[in-house]
């Protein structure tokens, strides 16, 4: 069966009915449902009366495991609510030829090398290039960008290790009249940034995202009103220093690790999230707070 037969005979319609029932559960009407997945209101309506878990069973006679078809689908419901189409049906593009090639090479072993090259793009590395232009087109962002740069570090699951992270290789930084950044997103890309969302983790696997920000009085000021779970570190005398108050810091679950830095380090915040669209509020509020006169 050649990959476009499989997309349309097999993982299409059970992708649709999976995220039917997930936008239905999520509140969102069947008419945006429909919209977003390119059917009929009355299509919506049939595909709902068919329990979700055949569905799944559609999907795990190709190989693909429920964890692994869970992870992208909630993906793609979160952004469905964001209601940002554009990225739904491009984001969707990529999971649904990513569930194709890996049925695909689950079965047919004279596509090896195609299988171990790859063909299609990471829909996870897609996805965090969505975000990293949605944060950088926040307005004011340039205020919370510390000097040494900012990073967007993202674990698409429980990270094991630094390499399980999603960053920039490079940095965001602030240029006259906004920010961008260099680099590249991949996986193990932030070094720093993602070792502290690593370690955060361990006391709270919900976390997904971490950003880092200036640690200047007029932030601390803002994450107090905003009533934000902030705990201080620093400043340290040595770099080791810093990793084991940190370690120590993040025990206690703070949304905000607020570090004074010492030598060689420059006072940086932490802000941890669940979700991107939780980080997104946190960086606007604190922006919003800091412009207040």
């Amino acid at each position: 069966m050649l990959i476009h037969e499989l997309v349309s005979s097999k993982i299409l319609p059970a992708m649709r009915g999976i995220l039917a029932h997930k936008l239905s559960s999520a509140g969102i009407s069947q008419r945006k449902i429909a919209n977003y997945l390119e059917v009929t209101q009355p299509m919506i309506s049939k595909i709902l009366r068919k329990p979700l878990e055949e569905y799944y069973a559609g999907l795990a006679k190709l190989g693909l495991s429920r964890d692994f078809i869970e992870h992208y689908v909630n993906i793609l419901v979160e952004i469905a609510i964001s209601e940002d189409y554009e990225r739904f049906i491009s984001t969707t593009f990529t999971v649904v030829n990513q569930l194709a090639l890996r049925a695909i090479c689950g079965t047919r072993k004279d596509l090896i090398q195609l299988c171990i090259t790859g063909v299609f793009r990471d829909p996870e590395i897609e996805y965090y290039k969505g975000l990293l232009f949605t944060v950088l087109t926040i307005r004011g962002l340039e205020k919370l960008i510390p000097e040494v740069g900012s990073n967007l570090a993202y674990a698409p699951r429980t990270p094991k290790s630094v390499s399980d992270i999603i960053g920039l290789t490079g940095r965001i930084i602030k240029i006259a009249g906004g920010v961008t950044f260099y680099g590249e997103p991949a996986y193990g890309g932030s070094r720093h940034v993602a070792r502290v969302l690593l370690m955060a983790t361990k006391s709270n696997p919900k976390l997904k995202f971490c950003f880092n920000v200036k640690c200047a009085k007029r932030v601390k000021n803002t994450l107090a009103e905003m009533g934000m779970h902030v705990v201080d570190t620093g400043p340290h005398l040595r770099e080791d220093d810093f990793w084991v108050s940190i370690e120590k810091a993040l025990l206690e679950k703070p949304q905000v690790v607020c570090d004074f830095g010492g030598l060689g380090l420059e006072p940086v915040a932490y802000i941890f999230a669940e979700s991107f669209h939780q980080l997104e509020s946190y960086l606007k509020n604190i922006v919003g707070g800091i412009h207040e006169p």
